[in-house]
């Protein structure tokens, strides 16, 4: 059992975009770049950092697949781990470093991965720019979550404290208890891990919170009409992201009726949030490889049978929902 700190970030939402704020974010790499014919850039979850993907990726090298994991600002091994980058800062830096890797592999197929905030993020970055060099996105049990429109007294409490208390750092040990894994050897290392961050600021989550809220709004834009190929993967027993929201979103007919045609959704109702680092994470990554290499692939596997079904039945477990 872990605390709701398992969740990204500190507030620098007046940074404007500039060459003077580019900086290298930090990477980890695992399989082999030269010789494969695919890249996967991970994109990590709040409070998380590049290593958050070594399981996975240490999985997708087994069959050429190539993974470049990043630190966002403020997060793992950058500088000033703990402040929070605006939202455009995030997408910027993915832009750059999409660029970066097509100009250096022009030939190489390339495809986003984002974990929960890191998806968030992405589905804003394929909302707002129709012409990326990418061959596909996989967005893992992605923090899609109106939280203002749900929760509004919550939120508006949480935007207050924030702007009195900005550098508060808080964790939700003792508090409240979520499991975001059942994993216990990987939640035991993050728990010691010191470049996970364990207090978040207080603007931090008044800052994922709006980024969450704007990924909502974009999620349901991008939806109606993908313009990349899309997979969502969605665990059912998540306790740090709450599912109705998603469900809402997924139930509107514009968006019900591209489920396994414009876009791919799959559900692992035994998985937790950090379903790729469960106990069955591989079986996962397996399915998620499969999808990458040829889409027709996974059209049969039971974790894409009845999605929304399975999503709207089966038992709830974060305590939002």
């Amino acid at each position: 059992m872990i605390s709701f700190s398992i969740l990204g970030c500190t507030l620098n939402e007046n940074l404007s975009y500039n060459e003077k704020t580019v900086y290298n974010l930090n990477a980890s790499k695992w399989g082999d770049e030269i010789n494969s014919s695919i890249i996967i850039l991970a994109i990590h979850g709040f409070n998380d950092y590049s290593k958050s993907f070594e399981i996975p990726a240490n999985f997708f090298k087994k069959f050429d697949l190539f993974t470049i994991a990043i630190d966002l600002r403020g997060f793992g091994k950058n500088p000033n781990p703990g402040d929070w980058y605006s939202l455009e800062n995030h997408i910027k830096d993915l832009e750059i470093q999409i660029q970066k890797i097509k100009k250096k592999y022009p030939k190489k197929k390339l495809f986003l991965m984002g974990e929960s905030m890191g998806g968030a993020i992405v589905i804003t970055l394929l909302n707002s720019n129709k012409n990326l060099p990418i061959d596909g996105s996989i967005l893992i049990a992605p923090a899609i979550w109106n939280f203002k429109e749900r929760n509004f007294f919550k939120s508006l409490t949480l935007n207050i404290f924030s702007k009195i208390l900005p550098n508060l750092r808080v964790s939700g040990k003792g508090f409240i208890k979520v499991q975001a894994s059942n994993n216990l050897e990987v939640l035991e290392e993050l728990s010691k891990d010191p470049f996970f961050i364990h207090k978040p600021k207080l603007e931090s989550l008044n800052g994922v919170t709006n980024l969450m809220n704007k990924s909502f709004i974009d999620a349901r834009k991008y939806l109606k009409n993908p313009y990349y190929k899309t997979l969502i993967v969605v665990p059912i027993n998540d306790q740090i992201v709450p599912r109705k929201p998603l469900i809402g979103l997924l139930q509107e007919p514009d968006i019900k009726k591209n489920i396994g045609n414009s876009f791919d959704l799959g559900v692992y109702v035994n998985s937790y949030h950090m379903m790729l680092r469960d106990l069955e994470g591989n079986f996962i990554s397996r399915e998620i490889k499969e999808w990458i290499l040829n889409r027709k692939n996974i059209l049969n596997l039971n974790s894409f049978k009845a999605p929304l079904e399975k999503l709207t039945n089966e038992p709830y477990y974060h305590i939002l929902d």
